[in-house]
């Protein structure tokens, strides 16, 4: 379900990615994974949005290049461009609104 993305390939990763959300998590971190099966339920509703991840600290260069200092951080990618970045927990309903608005 998830694409993984890292720092030799963030770039080409966004720049192909037409609609979706990367997620920016670390291994140990409960919140990914709780925000992980929050994007899979959100992926229901936005079928045909892109989820991709990427593990900051095995990615030190593409993290401080989104300014991902946080996990997880979240960034909305539309016409293969960064369109939003949050950090912190959301719902499914909360991440589709999110997503519709960037």
């Amino acid at each position: 379900m998830f694409t993984e993305t890292n720092d030799a390939g963030y770039e080409a990763a966004i720049a192909g990615t037409e609609g979706g959300i990367l997620i920016c998590y670390k291994k140990l971190c409960p919140h990914c994974k709780n925000m992980e099966k929050a994007l899979e339920k959100f992926s229901t509703f936005e079928p045909g949005a892109a989820l991709l991840r990427m593990d900051i600290e095995e990615n030190p260069a593409a993290a401080a290049a989104f300014g991902a200092e946080r996990a997880p951080t979240l960034l909305v990618i539309k016409g293969g461009k960064i369109a939003a970045t949050k950090a912190g927990l959301m719902n499914p309903k909360e991440l589709r609104a999110w997503y519709n608005a960037a």
